[in-house]
């Protein structure tokens, strides 16, 4: 074993080199710094490891550095494998525990780093240790609130989606133990029909190049059964921005799935039979006037009860039956929005509509009021305060507000909806635009959007009945002008309405 001094033999400028490392290093408090000599024992002692493990210098200085390693380490020979494997390839990494001088013990980031001379023969080792006792603590006490979540699934995955962590949640829905699951890729939980399609790949692609990814879907348990699943997935960063892998939180929403599904086929055979009646204006209105008396009853009921469960026993019910009692509520609104829909549909054909002088901007700001209050900056108006059109006022108001509902409604994914009113006289026409920067909609679908019922989005993404555009369509055909829409996808969409212009007050 070398004798500290014999370590390097520098020369006269190395020496000051080398005071001035030495101050460094003993000016460093936070990290445990000091060097060994190719046996292992220690040679030098900074502060930082004094404050760190207890020991003064003259206590420590030609000690075996093993005296930090727990009994098992010990009995493991683990501290001579560090130093062969630091000597072999250069360096050694780790984290574990390690024991202070008065036998406690805390959790240590070690690096192990092999010292040469100048024709490359091992002299030494220099060692730095951190003590990394509550982020072990913080990380612990995470990992046991995961791993306690039974409702969610929730695990970790490398860069290419190999599972790395899974917690009690997970089993429970997707019936693996950690130990059959860990290692393995997550697209075992995709049908076959998705894995063709390489969705697994997809999801993984647009969480990384977006931020997250979100959606819902059929997915596999272990024995074979399929559950629908609400997935979030999102990329892990270090502190440099590199990609380490994702996580994934996954819930089983099959029961919510089986009601929407039973609500959405009740919800097709009731616009199915309002498509078999719009043949005639006349069988349309009969049947909306239908509809309401046949269904306000029910749905009358079914808010009351639901508000009497509401007020009464909702702390008696689990987060499960909760949720249940929202979707029944969402519901009855979503069918009373129908409703009122469908007979503002019958009357806009029905009432009479004898046509005025409207100020088009007093329109505006009545619709605009209508809609309650709106952010600052998300709707702009330029319309001359003079000009006017020739309408009938209520219905034209309606019109303008079902247009900026649209707007505000149909907004991309994580961006702010920003709209536009501008009217624009030509010769005797107005024509009022209503801009939007939201998701657009693509040319073969641009007719269709007039119709009674015609949706082109989700329902749970863009609340709605379908009938809002039907009735601008039908309003402005009773008020001899016209409608129509230009855009494209993810660039917004402009639906515009023309009438006479009226100079008259």
């Amino acid at each position: 074993m070398p004798e500290p001094s014999t370590l390097t033999k520098p020369s006269r400028p190395s020496i000051h080199r080398e005071d001035i490392f030495r101050r460094l290093v003993d000016s460093v408090t936070d990290y445990a710094i000091f060097l060994l000599d190719v046996n292992g024992n220690i040679v030098s002692w900074n502060p930082g490891a004094e404050r760190l493990k207890g020991y003064k210098t003259d206590e420590i200085i030609g000690k075996h550095f093993s005296i930090f390693y727990t009994a098992q380490d010990l009995a493991s020979d683990k501290p001579t494998r560090e130093l062969k494997i630091a000597a072999e390839v250069g360096r050694f990494e780790e984290e574990g525990w390690r024991l202070r001088k008065d036998g406690s013990s805390f959790w240590a980031g070690v690096v192990v780093s092999r010292i040469h001379d100048e024709q490359g023969r091992l002299i030494g080792f220099g060692t730095i240790t951190r003590d990394l006792t509550e982020r072990r603590h913080a990380d612990l006490r995470y990992r046991l609130l995961i791993e306690s979540v039974t409702d969610y699934a929730i695990f970790s995955m490398d860069p290419r989606g190999y599972i790395t962590s899974w917690n009690h949640g997970a089993q429970r829905i997707k019936g693996y133990r950690a130990e059959e699951i860990i290692g393995q890729n997550f697209s075992r939980f995709y049908t076959e029909e998705d894995r063709a399609a390489a969705l697994p790949q997809y999801v993984l692609r647009t969480a990384e190049q977006t931020g997250h990814f979100t959606g819902e879907g059929w997915r596999v348990r272990k024995d074979g059964s399929k559950f629908w699943a609400s997935v979030v997935v999102t990329p892990l960063r270090d502190e440099g921005g590199e990609l380490f892998g994702f996580s994934k939180v996954t819930r089983d929403m099959t029961d919510r799935k089986l009601l929407l599904d039973e609500l959405q086929r009740h919800s097709k055979e009731l616009e199915l039979r309002v498509q078999e009646r719009d043949q005639s204006n006349a069988e349309l209105e009969a049947f909306a006037y239908s509809v309401s008396h046949d269904l306000r009853a029910p749905l009358r009921a079914i808010t009351g009860f639901a508000e009497a469960l509401k007020e009464e026993c909702e702390g008696q019910f689990s987060n499960e039956g909760r949720e249940f009692l929202a979707e029944i509520t969402g519901a009855a609104e979503r069918l009373n929005g129908l409703i009122q829909d469908l007979l503002e549909y019958g009357r806009v054909g029905r009432i009479s509509m004898p046509l005025a002088s409207v100020n088009l901007l007093d329109a505006i700001h009545e619709a605009k009021r209508d809609l309650g209050g709106l952010p600052p900056g998300l709707l702009t108006i330029a319309v001359p305060k003079e000009l006017r059109v020739r309408a009938y006022p209520q219905v034209l108001k309606q019109v303008i507000s079902n247009l900026l509902s649209n707007a505000i409604k149909f907004r991309r994914e994580n961006s702010s909806p920003e709209v536009s009113v501008v009217a624009e006289t030509q010769g005797d026409t107005v024509r009022l635009n209503v801009r939007d920067n939201g998701i657009g909609i693509a040319p073969e679908h641009q007719a269709r959007i007039w119709n009674v019922f015609e949706r082109l989005h989700d329902r749970e993404a863009y609340a709605g009945t379908g009938i809002g555009l039907a009735i601008v369509k039908r309003a402005m055909a009773r008020m001899g002008g016209t409608c129509g829409v230009a855009s494209k996808p993810g660039e917004g969409s402009t639906f515009w309405i023309e009438l006479p212009q009226a100079n008259e007050k």
